[in-house]
């Protein structure tokens, strides 16, 4: 009774074993011997709309019976590794099917969406690269190889058809399968990534668009520091704005492009808005290295060193504040001399000359006699070099109110009375 107890559990799992293999055949022969997998390559949509409708009956019947084949195996595994890798490779390439027919037909759309992504991941992705690790004869590796790139260049086609027509949501899923496909044959999308991190932007998902830039950038797709420049571009797009992400990916960024422009400017502006002046100012100066003719680097130098120049005055630090003066007045000149129109530049060098002499004859009540007068005198000749540059942007602008009002201020303190006059009717006239 004993051995034929032992003979009956024989005889059961025999029978269990036979049943994964015959599901198995079941779904291969159904799936190579009746599905036409052409079906996405046809550029004709009424053509591939009525290949589909041939293939998704087929389909469904041979994902039964991978399914079948995959539970029990779960619970019995295969005796053979053979039997396992090809049970492996039918179970991605019909779920890889079924992944890509639900862009197609409502009704697996929504049982696709109850599965959700991680649990398609693994059926399909996860399937070939089990596949891929059993197959020691290379049995199934061109197979796996000749799907993922024909279905991966698909997927790009796809994404950017969407793209162009603006569904982002679309696009960004078919790159994120392109890029799953590719991973499977270890190889780097850059492409399918660059247009993720683009539809992921687009889409506002901050979070994924930083993601597939990083990986961008991680591969060394793009031209110098691009990637890093996008990186920070939507860190700071995002609502919940990680300071302290963006001064890593800045820093980051810097090791391996040091001079390059925007990522200077993006420290500048970092600093700038925490009101670390001397940081802000050594970012543009690493700026102006890889830009020198740029107007508008020279011009925030000068307001840079302006602001630490006043800094330094309200701490009653006067000998440090007016060294910074002198660099802030280098600053606006060469932003002049780039451009002998440039307003900006002559309104802000006119008011520093203007608020510094303020400040010297301030400095001057500290002290009489001779050096009372010296300080005084500096005050005046900082009067007279402001005259010039705001008369220069009365010039283009002949009715700022604001340089109208600070030259009738110059004119009253040098007691230059006709000035005055002609500055004041101006200004009534507005």
């Amino acid at each position: 009774m004993k051995k034929y107890f032992i003979l009956g559990q024989l005889i059961v799992l025999t029978l269990i074993g036979s049943a994964q293999k015959i599901q198995l055949t079941e779904a291969a022969t159904e799936f190579r011997n009746n599905y036409n997998s052409s079906w996405i390559s046809i550029p004709d949509s009424t053509l591939r709309s009525l290949q589909l409708a041939k293939n998704t009956p087929i389909l469904l019947k041979a994902k039964k019976a991978i399914d079948e084949s995959y539970a029990k195996q779960l619970q019995t595994p295969f005796v053979k590794t053979k039997d396992e890798t090809k049970m492996y490779f039918y179970r991605g390439v019909i779920y890889l099917d079924y992944w890509m027919m639900s862009s197609y037909n409502s009704s697996i759309f929504n049982e696709v969406s109850a599965l959700g992504e991680e649990k398609m991941k693994e059926s399909t992705f996860g399937s070939f690269s089990k596949c891929l690790e059993l197959d020691i004869k290379k049995q199934w590796t061109s197979d796996i190889k000749n799907k993922m790139m024909t279905y991966r260049n698909q997927s790009i086609n796809v994404g950017v058809d969407n793209f162009i027509k603006k569904n982002y949501e679309n696009a960004f899923s078919s790159f994120k399968m392109a890029i799953e496909m590719y991973n499977v044959l270890s190889l780097t999308d850059t492409l399918a990534m660059i247009n993720a991190a683009l539809s992921s932007e687009k889409l506002k998902k901050t979070d994924e668009a930083f993601k597939y830039y990083k990986m961008c950038a991680d591969n060394n797709y793009g031209k110098g520091a691009e990637m890093y420049q996008s990186m920070i571009r939507v860190l700071n797009a995002s609502e919940t704005k990680d300071e302290e992400q963006i001064l890593n990916i800045i820093a980051e960024g810097k090791e391996r492009y040091p001079k390059d422009y925007v990522l200077n400017i993006e420290e500048f502006n970092y600093w700038y808005s925490k009101g670390n002046n001397e940081k802000a100012q050594l970012a543009l100066e690493n700026a102006i290295e890889s830009n020198p003719t740029n107007k508008i680097l020279h011009f925030n130098i000068g307001v840079t060193y302006d602001n630490i120049s006043n800094k330094y005055h309200d701490e009653n630090k006067h000998e440090v504040a007016f060294q910074y003066m002198n660099k802030a007045i280098s600053g606006y000149e060469n932003a002049i001399k780039l451009d002998s129109t440039y307003v900006d530049a002559y309104y802000n060098l006119g008011a520093l000359y203007y608020n510094q002499s303020i400040t010297y004859k301030s400095v001057a009540g500290d002290y009489s006699g001779d050096k009372y007068e010296s300080e005084m005198k500096k005050a005046d000749d900082m009067l007279k070099k402001a005259i010039p540059l705001l008369e220069r942007v009365l010039s283009y602008s002949p009715n700022d109110e604001s340089t109208l009002k600070v030259l009738k201020s110059l004119y009253f303190n040098l007691d230059d009375m006709e000035n005055y006059s002609r500055i004041k009717k101006q200004i009534e006239s507005l």
